[in-house]
């Protein structure tokens, strides 16, 4: 048993970008897409077969995100595709604690799924 806020895993097919939402499959981490849920954020980009650190959901704290567009700080936000968050959807992911701008903008939030 590990207890922590990070582990270290595997980057799965293609690869994942930095403060992206992921999710496990098998032995490795894949970006989470739109309205799925996520395992953890990855600190770094990293190539496929590489480690990389992911700060984990379940661990509390805040976690840095990549926004696919404009976020009010303390907006609920939401899955969205290529392991983002956004300001819509279905299924609220957590809070936005940073103001988004523009798509690609990292912002601070405390994610629940």
């Amino acid at each position: 048993m590990i207890e922590g806020m990070k582990k270290t895993f595997i980057a799965g097919t293609g690869g994942v970008e930095a403060h992206i939402r992921v999710k496990l499959s098998g032995t490795t981490v894949i970006t989470a897409g739109d309205e799925e849920d996520a395992d953890g954020v990855t600190e770094f980009a990293a190539a496929e077969g590489e480690n990389v650190t992911v700060r984990l959901i379940n661990a509390g704290g805040t976690i840095e995100c990549v926004a696919a567009g404009a976020v009010s700080a303390g907006a609920s936000i939401y899955a969205a595709a290529a392991g983002k968050v956004e300001a819509a959807g279905t299924s609220v992911k957590g809070k936005a604690i940073d103001e988004a701008t523009a798509d690609g903008d990292v912002i601070e939030c405390l994610l629940t799924a």
